[in-house]
């Protein structure tokens, strides 16, 4: 049984065989860590999980969970979410709730399409999608001020840009290593801090902006 009072901030789970939480689990609410990496025989966690509101770091990388909580936008402290390697096929609605979420991992997950309000994290900083199933990326995310890294190496699916990609003025890395991309918006040309743009192995690659060379800040390419 797991006590209200309880001062656990940190719970780890890593590389056990658990298949069933708890729902009192949600009573832990100190809990700042909740990690279930490659929990892969962990189906689903429990409701009671969004009740956790100091929790800022749930990873479930290589877990066996194949959804989220429809409420998981209650986590209203939650700055990090890893679900590389997860089953997990769509994200719910609720997620764009996260208004402190900094860090979204879906490297290699097989999410194929995220929210089209999700540019309302406005928090977000660091979103990796390498290698997940997406064929498109929803213009709302360029709604994100704060979002410095982005990479969709290898999202073999992926054949077109947001128009307006040049509105993620923070941006500063953005990798497109081996996506289907064909061309890239001319509006890439406005972002002043990006210093590293991968567009290796883009075999369908047939068009830049003229002004490319205003990219002032790349360092790589």
């Amino acid at each position: 049984m797991c006590h209200s009072n309880s001062n656990l901030q940190q719970l780890h789970f890593d590389g056990n065989d658990i298949e069933n939480l708890p729902s009192s689990i949600g009573n832990l609410h100190k809990l700042v860590m909740l990690s279930f990496n490659r929990c892969d025989k962990l189906k689903s966690l429990p409701g009671s999980i969004c009740s956790l509101h100091y929790l800022r770091v749930l990873s479930l990388l290589d877990c066996g969970i194949e959804e989220l909580p429809e409420d998981i936008g209650q986590l209203e402290c939650l700055e990090e979410l890893d679900l590389t390697y997860s089953k997990i096929k769509h994200l719910p609605d609720s997620i764009c709730k996260l208004k402190h979420l900094k860090t979204l991992i879906l490297q290699r997950c097989k999410v194929c399409k995220l929210p089209e309000n999700f540019g309302q994290i406005d928090s977000l900083n660091r979103r990796d999608l390498r290698s997940t199933k997406k064929r498109d990326v929803p213009s709302s995310i360029c709604k994100l001020k704060h979002l410095k890294y982005l990479n969709l190496s290898n999202c073999s699916g992926l054949e077109k840009l947001p128009e307006n990609l040049g509105d993620l003025e923070s941006l500063n890395t953005l990798d497109l290593t081996s996506t289907k991309i064909r061309d890239v918006p001319s509006s890439i040309c406005k972002l002043k801090h990006l210093n590293y743009l991968n567009l290796s192995y883009c075999s369908g690659l047939q068009k830049l902006p003229e002004n490319l060379g205003d990219l002032e800040s790349v360092k790589a390419s």
